[in-house]
């Protein structure tokens, strides 16, 4: 049948059949067979309108998903072909996850999108980090047992009071571990200790792949400031050898002139006892109370002495902070006399001729009491008393002879110049005054040669009245008895 159809050449663009839907070459090459007879020109805007899609007949989301190419058929539902969409998920897993964002937002309306994209956001986190975690980097632990293994050795310069063990490494732990252009920098921390201390030292350690994509451990260097801490207080025997330290804080604590012989001097042969000792870990501080006592001869001191000590962290030694010596360091105690003491006769000396009656008596001192300040005795004294005249000649005893006992005295110490026993500590013992003469002894404690020499000398001194050309007049005889004192 011929097509009876013909062109109008009144038709403008609009009407035209190729810019409606469903004409066109490829519509055309199949059409073999007559269409009903309709005029393009006479058909109303309105109807030609009516052929476009109206929008109920839009394609659903659900249906434009079901009517999507398949991705395994030629590519992903965004468009990617499957060749870029596999080099995509082999090579860039992060670009994968951002395409895959991207569809999703495309594909749902704007709140589910918003949901989607916090999902997919969170799968980005977990790709990176995922892909930090395959660079496969040395772990914490690897990191702090290379750093124990390759230590440094920590050198520690000991101060007066502290410990003089080498400090070695005991432990480290791994703190992070970054790569930058294909080396690992890791940090860590070693402890070290001796026992007394401990140091904590940071380190950075470097790590290279080698052929087979291991990491070596290329350095160790440290990388920061040690810290020290001590675990126990100052060692008793850095204690005994930093007394005179400790003696020379306590002197410029008590301001004692120059004139004044030093703790450390006076003390330089002491005895010591280290008392109680009380250590802070927490605030890095100790208390230590010692005990000297200085005996030389007869002569003793004793004094306490607190010493307060703080540990620094930056040096790692023990610090002399303070030190305070108790009242009476510096004085001298003769308590050590107090007992009783008895004397062997060996020689006389008088105003004329002697009288040996003291020879074979004992003398008998017993000294009570010393005072504090070592310069007064109180006690009794037993000896021979020669209440006679001179005898015209020596003579082994004398009718005045008198055996005394318990014959009470005060001492008093005496300097160089009044000492007549030539002796270290001096005193003179008075007795009370008696109607048949006085009597007067100095006793003498250590020497310079020996100080341990003990002596004592009595005195007697009688007055009886004589007469020379009936004139009368008094005549005195003293007799001086000296005696080795031991004591009982």
């Amino acid at each position: 049948m011929a097509d009876k159809r013909k062109q109008d050449d009144t038709q403008g663009e609009a009407g035209t059949t190729r810019d409606l839907p469903g004409t066109g070459p490829a519509a055309d090459g199949d059409a073999t067979q007559d269409a009903p007879t309709t005029r393009v020109d006479a058909q109303p805007t309105a109807q030609r309108t009516a052929k476009r899609p109206q929008p109920r007949e839009l394609p659903r989301e659900d249906a434009g998903e079901k009517d999507a190419p398949s991705s395994s058929a030629g590519g992903d539902r965004d468009g990617t072909p499957a060749d870029a969409a596999a080099t995509d998920a082999a090579g860039n897993p992060v670009a994968r996850a951002l395409r895959k964002l991207a569809a999703t937002v495309r594909a749902h309306r704007v709140a589910t999108a918003c949901a989607a994209a916090g999902v997919v956001l969170l799968a980005v986190v977990v790709t990176i980090a995922t892909g930090a975690l395959s660079q496969n980097l040395p772990s914490l632990g690897k990191v702090g047992r290379d750093a124990l293994s390759n230590a440094p050795q920590l050198k520690h310069e000991a101060g007066a009071f502290d410990s003089t063990e080498a400090l070695v490494a005991k432990s480290a732990s791994g703190r992070s571990v970054s790569i930058k252009n294909g080396t690992v920098t890791a940090q860590a921390r070693i402890r070290y200790s001796n026992g007394s201390i401990t140091a904590t030292v940071p380190v950075r350690l470097t790590y290279v792949r080698d052929t087979k994509g291991n990491w070596l451990l290329e350095s160790t260097r440290r990388s920061g400031t040690t810290s020290y801490a001590a675990t126990t207080g100052v060692g008793t025997s850095r204690i005994r050898a930093g007394v005179g330290a400790i003696l020379a804080k306590a002197d410029a604590a008590g301001s004692s002139g120059s004139s004044t012989e030093s703790l450390a001097s006076l003390y330089k042969d002491a005895t010591l006892k280290v008392g109680k000792a009380s250590f802070s870990r927490k605030g890095q501080t100790e208390t230590v109370t010692l005990h000297l006592s200085e005996a030389k001869g007869y002569a003793t001191r004793s004094c306490t002495v607190t010493a307060h000590f703080s540990f620094a962290a930056a040096s790692g030694s023990w610090e002399l902070t303070k030190a305070t010596a108790s009242s009476g360091a510096r004085k001298l105690s003769l308590a050590s006399l107090e007992g009783t003491w008895t004397g062997t006769f060996q020689s006389q000396e008088a105003s004329g001729k002697r009288c040996f009656g003291a020879r074979g008596q004992t003398l008998s001192l017993k000294i009570e009491s010393v005072s504090a300040d070592s310069k007064r005795l109180t006690g009794t004294l037993g000896c021979v008393a020669h209440y006679h005249a001179e005898p015209d000649a020596d003579v082994d005893s004398s009718d005045g002879d008198w055996q005394l006992t318990d014959v009470t005295f005060e001492g008093t110490r005496v300097g160089e110049k009044d000492d007549p026993t030539g002796s270290t500590y001096a005193f003179e013992l008075t007795t009370p005054e008696d109607s048949q003469g006085t009597i007067v002894a100095w006793v003498g404690f250590g020497s310079d040669d020996d100080p341990t020499r003990a002596v004592a000398r009595v005195t007697c001194t009688h007055t009886e009245q004589e007469s020379f050309l009936l004139i009368p007049y008094d005549a005195t005889a003293t007799y001086t008895d000296v005696f080795t004192l031991a004591r009982q």
